[in-house]
């Protein structure tokens, strides 16, 4: 055990996509401490923290993982040439996806300039729907970005070949995760269960759970993992895009100031590795999904 580990350690602090993901990390953090007159120590010490817990993480899914069972997701099985198109057209979804979160905060007063889809007919009336849409703002988000996360992708993957059960919800691994979902099962029913926190965990799942997942662990991260026959940069590749796709919200609506931003953009990247190494390790996405959802509601 202790060797299998320890092989895992050397193996992800001799590849430079963690190192650098590792350094940026400490630096957010360094950053947003000593700006808010934190101490250069402060900021190390939070960024360290902050990586040793990962790292933790990571090494437990390992140790419970008899092997990676990424290729049950049917796109990490396809030839390079047919990834290679597959990851070129969810890039073009994704910066569409990008390009609609600016022009929501320009319309919204959030971002200046003109909103950059507004040239596309019918654009604003699909805005304008979900101004005041049945259900409120959680029905409206998940019917707007369906659509973009899920119907698109998962149209790109039948096109490519990939059969219907092998989108990574069946079969796989469940082991691994287990852990995880005691651990924020538990942060969420000892954090005041109401009405309202039942109603927004059920929106994280159908929102960010189910459809964030979806598309970055099991539709981008195993086409790029097929498309350069290399895990760590399928992994490292979506992760950095999954963080990147926050910081207009961040920057301009969520943080007052761009280091508490970027702070936070490091953060989700962290999270969004723990995921995904996840998936690549268990072949399935469900309780990946869930434990997303939990830890959008519980806050870590």
């Amino acid at each position: 055990m202790v060797k299998k580990l320890l092989g895992f350690y050397q193996r992800l602090l001799h590849h430079p996509a963690p190192l650098v993901f590792g350094l940026l990390f400490i630096s957010a953090k360094v950053w947003s401490n000593v700006t808010y007159g934190g101490t250069l120590v402060n900021g190390l010490r939070s960024g360290l923290i902050g990586i040793f817990v990962y790292a933790l993480a990571l090494g437990l899914i390992h140790l419970l993982s008899e092997k990676p069972l990424g290729e049950r997701l049917g796109a990490q099985k396809l030839d390079p040439e047919k990834a290679k198109r597959g990851a070129v057209l969810t890039v073009v979804v994704y910066l569409f996806i990008l390009c609609s979160i600016v022009d929501r905060l320009q319309r919204q007063g959030y971002m200046p300039g003109y909103p950059v889809l507004s040239w596309i007919p019918g654009w604003t009336l699909w805005h304008d729907l979900f101004n005041d849409f049945p259900g409120g703002y959680m029905v409206a988000n998940i019917v707007r970005n369906l659509p973009f996360f899920v119907l698109i992708p998962a149209f790109v993957l039948h096109k490519l070949g990939v059969k219907r059960g092998e989108y990574g919800f069946s079969g796989g691994e469940w082991k691994p995760a287990i852990p995880f979902l005691l651990i924020y099962t538990a942060a969420f029913l000892f954090s005041g269960l109401t009405a309202e926190r039942w109603l927004f965990l059920l929106y994280a799942v159908l929102y960010s759970g189910f459809q964030e997942e979806f598309f970055y662990r099991g539709v981008m991260q195993p086409l790029f993992t097929a498309a350069t026959k290399k895990p760590v940069w399928g992994i490292g590749l979506s992760v950095g895009l999954f963080a990147l796709l926050h910081i207009p919200d961040f920057v301009f609506r969520v943080y007052p100031t761009v280091p508490m931003a970027l702070s936070g953009v490091a953060s989700t990247a962290l999270f969004g590795g723990l995921m995904a190494y996840g998936v690549y390790c268990t072949g399935i996405l469900w309780p990946w999904v869930l434990i997303h959802a939990l830890s959008n509601v519980v806050g870590f």
